[in-house]
């Protein structure tokens, strides 16, 4: 089996199947694994429906525990040498799992990143796409900062994995509203040599109103807040595996920035009350006074971000226009 395709089911019933269709519609051997986690609005019944039309679907079936452990299930049950993942409500581009797997053969890449497009949803249940910038091609062996900074934010679903490169890495069950991706994938960076990332995008993202990563209840940023020591644990370990001296010094400030600035977007985006706040400060600080502060080398909004959180300014942040009130 070449490539082993784990989506996450819950409460998906109306768009699992146009997510499904994006996969098997792709020119490629595959499997794709069906995880039902304890839905209740009927998705069990379509996913076992799917399976039953299609040999190369498997629906599996679990008690709700979340997106990790619904992946985590996934794995298990994988038999492909790639790995990659889709989320119920998405949509995998034409074409995407050849031209990643192409890569992967051709590069010899343990990881291979694609771009995505990303469309977020209002209230009012329009959709408008957010724009990247203009990328490169990049290889981990230029550096794990160049590699991040051309790839961009670190999701699972636009990249494809060499299941033997895993090495026991598994997704943190304890990530329910959030950074499980970005987890996953330092821990990942903490023992890979070799990845590839390549711009052609592969993978189309819906920000939805009710999704997890948007949901901004005190108990869903608390949870998220769990995740943060965990994830700036995990890219310590990565930015001390790939770089030396002075690049790992700068390396891991801008690492340390963009924590600071996922959290300050947190805050803002979600009106979260004072308690939170202190707790998330707080929890940072706790976090990042674990490792050396590092040395000046980012620049623009983040570093900002960075300074005003070490002097103790982070709530001038929100008076900063975000990227769409600047459009």
């Amino acid at each position: 089996m070449t490539l082993s395709v784990i989506m996450p089911v819950f409460n998906a019933a109306k768009t699992l199947r146009k997510a499904v269709d994006s996969v098997l519609s792709q020119q490629v051997e595959l499997e794709l694994l069906l995880v039902d986690d304890g839905s209740t609005d009927g998705s069990a019944a379509v996913a076992e429906k799917i399976a039953a039309q299609d040999a190369r679907v498997l629906a599996l079936h679990q008690s709700n525990k979340g997106i990790c452990a619904a992946r985590n299930a996934g794995l298990k049950q994988a038999k492909g040498t790639y790995v990659t993942f889709c989320d119920d409500d998405d949509e995998v581009l034409p074409g995407a799992y050849a031209h990643l797997l192409a890569l992967a053969e051709t590069s010899g890449a343990q990881i291979v990143r694609g771009e995505y497009r990303l469309l977020r949803q209002h209230p009012d249940g329009s959709v408008s796409e957010l724009l990247h910038g203009v990328k490169s091609s990049c290889t981990l062996q230029q550096g794990y900062g160049a590699f991040l900074r051309a790839s961009g934010p670190q999701f699972v679903w636009n990249a494809l994995y060499r299941r033997d490169a895993l090495r026991g890495v598994w997704f943190d069950e304890r990530c329910r509203s959030g950074l499980e991706d970005f987890l996953f994938n330092a821990e990942l960076y903490a023992v890979v040599d070799c990845a590839v990332f390549d711009p052609q995008p592969v993978y189309c993202h819906t920000e939805r109103t009710d999704s997890a990563s948007r949901s901004w209840s005190a108990t869903a940023m608390r949870e998220r807040l769990q995740a943060v020591p965990l994830w700036l644990a995990a890219e310590y370990r990565a930015v001390c595996r790939h770089e030396q001296g002075v690049r790992r010094q700068r390396l891991w400030n801008e690492r340390r920035a963009q924590a600071v600035t996922f959290l300050m977007h947190m805050l803002r985006d979600g009106r979260a009350s004072e308690p939170v706040r202190r707790e998330a400060w707080s929890t940072l600080r706790q976090a990042m006074g674990r490792y050396p502060r590092g040395l000046r080398g980012t620049y623009g909004k983040q570093a900002l971000a960075l300074l005003l959180f070490e002097t103790h300014l982070q709530d001038l942040y929100e008076l900063m226009p975000n990227r769409e009130e600047r459009r």
